[in-house]
């Protein structure tokens, strides 16, 4: 193998890091905006007002000391 082989394969290898990085960053995006929707929709099914909903998430931190 010759360096400019091996700089072609480096460079190669390179663009599809980097493009693979754009697909993680979108599909961690994309997990995080289903996660937020997912508790959302709980939220609502619960009918717990937004006004309450930090106080009981606080409350129920500190009984069970997680979340």
């Amino acid at each position: 193998m010759d360096i400019q082989t091996i700089t072609d394969k480096i460079n190669y290898k390179t663009a599809r890091v980097k493009k693979l990085q754009v697909e993680i960053k979108a599909l961690e995006t994309k997990k995080t905006q289903l996660e937020n929707e997912e508790i959302i929709n709980a939220v609502n099914e619960a009918n717990i007002p937004i006004s309450e909903l930090k106080n009981l998430l606080t409350s129920l931190k500190e009984r069970d000391g997680a979340i």
